[in-house]
């Protein structure tokens, strides 16, 4: 687990005229919600942002959030639930956190890479990625930064399932244990190809004579 600490303030104005308001003072409108208590409406710097977000957790960062002059609790744990991205300047316009308890499941989407290559790329097979991450469902404190799979000993058609996935005890997948996170395929050769283009050749050259 990355935990990190995030300072905020309370937002005074509410409501798409409020947030723009803070979009126009370089920051970002934010929200918490979560735990049975009402939304707090939040500001956010995007500098203090990309610091809490900067280690190797990512956007799974479990965040103590530090909040200004504000009269409830001042400190909270949350992670972030949704940002929100102009599609053409790509910078954060809205955030959604979600306040959590450090001793009840969350779930995450969790990042999957692989190391190694595979016995089957070695003999003219393909590895093939089918999931780029994995929902998980653990404490807080439990969610891995990273899934690593060793894909080194996989032989064409072999593959890797979400039962296969090393977690740990007190980590659950939320999908089917069945589905396949990474395969070796076959591909075919240059001579399987080749006489392939030759006959479309061939069958070109004929329809031109006719």
């Amino acid at each position: 687990m990355v935990q990190s600490s995030l300072r905020v303030r309370p937002r005074i104005r509410i409501g798409k005229s409020g947030a723009r308001e803070v979009r126009k003072e370089g920051n970002i409108p934010a929200i918490l919600y979560g735990q049975g208590e009402d939304p707090i409406p939040l500001v956010v710097h995007p500098d203090e942002l990309k610091r809490a977000l900067s280690g190797s957790a990512g956007i799974n960062t479990v965040l103590e959030l530090e909040i200004e002059g504000s009269e409830s609790p001042a400190k909270r744990f949350s992670m972030v639930k949704e940002i929100q991205k102009d599609p053409i300047k790509n910078r954060v316009i809205h955030l959604d956190f979600l306040a959590i308890d450090m001793k009840k499941s969350v779930r995450a989407k969790v990042p999957v890479s692989t190391r190694g290559r595979s016995e089957g790329e070695r003999t003219g097979g393909k590895l093939e990625k089918l999931m780029r991450t994995i929902d998980l469902e653990c404490l807080p404190g439990d969610i891995p930064d990273l899934i690593e799979i060793d894909v080194s000993s996989l032989h064409i058609g072999g593959f890797v399932d979400i039962t296969g996935l090393e977690l740990g005890e007190r980590v659950k997948p939320v999908r089917d244990g069945s589905e396949k996170v990474v395969q070796v395929i076959a591909q075919r050769s240059i001579e399987e190809t080749e006489p392939i283009e030759e006959e479309e050749e061939q069958e070109a050259e004929a329809e031109t004579q006719e």
